[in-house]
């Protein structure tokens, strides 16, 4: 077996930041939890953040805030998105309707969210997939118009800016995640920012009101214990062995079930502190690279970059790539999948069976999510990549769909 493989994507980790963690984890140190908390205020421009133990639980979170401000349980989210997006949703037990979004840009399709608070829905989900910001003002315009009120799901940020704000910083609430593969990481963990403007008041006070599930006296060991397994393996060298193991379903898009918001790990919060700083130079090197890869590429009708919009700086997570005939259109597969390249989501969130009993409306009519979940895939961005893989990488690419590619 070649050992040597790319990940799809990658947060900057180091033994001196996992070391870090362990110090505060057992009490050591100052409060790393309050030092994060001041630095997400400070820097996503928030009257208040409070940290979670993952990306899901604080997105809960804010849905629960947003229907309580509008006093309405019908909820909007993207047609195609992470699964977790439907798992945060389902543990809120909200009523679901979806909106498609537009192939061409990953945004939101105007026309559709439109219908969508026609019919009814007070609360929209925006997430910039991959880091691509959205029209975040033409999209908060529309959501006043109808009293609704925007829920700004930045879990996949990545540093990617909108007119010079970073992305987080955007909505009423905005939702963070620090998985491992969201180009910041505490091993785990979410956060909730909120903004008491215009008409959405008292979110402040509200998000400190917030209950706690307590966690078990093993959460801090078991956050350290992946800080670990994720420095060590979580390189190209040795990235074919974790990716062998079936029970981690690395690349996989699976549904986990909604578990019940609690307090972020210290060792968590203590990584993301300390790794804060590489993680925004890391933004800069994906940003670079994805260029450099969509300029030695071009477009075609076989490969169909996705067009940033304009005033965005992307975070490019990773860079998405409508690919027309999917893995069929390279002559080796293995050969670029080895570099890196990985399916996005397979299902359209509503075909969840977990969805269905919350469905608020239509169950079908979102064609540019569809169009995505038989053609999207991503290819890395990321530091870990070499100049000799990205050009490889292009190559493939360059020779997708035409007889002889290698």
């Amino acid at each position: 077996m070649t050992l040597r493989c790319q990940l799809p994507a990658y947060s900057p980790l180091s033994a001196a930041s996992i070391g870090h963690a362990a110090l505060h984890a057992f009490g050591g140190g100052i409060n790393g939890q309050a030092a994060l908390n001041e630095l997400l205020e400070r820097d996503l421009h928030a009257d208040r953040a409070q940290l979670f133990g993952s990306g899901t639980e604080a997105l809960r979170v804010a849905l629960r805030l947003a229907m309580t401000q509008v006093d309405s349980r019908v909820v909007a989210l993207p047609a195609f998105s992470c699964f977790d997006v439907a798992s945060a949703a389902v543990g809120e037990r909200a009523r679901l309707t979806f909106y498609d979004i537009d192939p061409n840009t990953l945004a939101p399709d105007a026309c559709s969210l439109e219908r969508v608070l026609r019919q009814g829905a007070r609360v929209a989900v925006i997430a910039p997939l991959y880091g691509l910001p959205v029209d975040w003002s033409a999209i908060a315009t529309l959501l006043d118009s109808y009293g609704a009120i925007a829920v700004e799901d930045a879990a996949q940020g990545g540093h990617g800016e909108w007119h010079g704000r970073i992305l987080g910083s955007l909505g009423p609430i905005s939702v963070l995640s620090f998985g491992r593969g969201k180009g910041w990481t505490g091993g785990s963990g979410g956060a909730v920012l909120v903004r008491d403007q215009g008409p959405w008041r008292g979110l402040a006070e509200a998000l400190g009101n917030v209950p706690l599930a307590p966690r078990g006296s093993g959460s801090e060991l078991r956050v350290l214990g992946g800080l670990a397994a994720q420095w060590a393996l979580g390189r190209p060298a040795w990235y074919a062995i974790p990716r062998q193991l079936p029970w981690l379903r690395l690349g996989e898009t699976v549904y986990r079930d909604p578990e019940p918001p609690g307090p972020m790990a210290r060792a968590a919060s203590a990584c993301l502190a300390a790794t804060y700083p590489v993680a925004a130079s890391e933004a800069v090197v994906r940003r670079r690279s994805a260029e450099a890869i969509l300029a030695a590429i071009g477009s075609s009708r076989a490969i169909r970059p996705i067009a940033p919009l304009p005033g965005g700086s992307p975070g490019y997570l990773r860079l998405p790539l409508r690919l027309t005939r999917g893995l069929g259109g390279f002559s080796q597969p293995a050969n670029v999948t080895r570099l890196g390249l990985a399916r996005s989501y397979p299902s359209v969130l509503a075909a969840l069976p977990q969805v269905r009993p919350l469905l608020e409306g239509a169950v079908s009519g979102w064609p540019g999510a569809a169009e995505l979940v038989r053609t999207l895939w991503t290819v890395p961005t990321h530091s870990l990549l070499t100049a000799v893989e990205r050009s490889a990488l292009v190559r493939q690419l360059r020779a997708y769909d035409l007889p002889g590619s290698n």
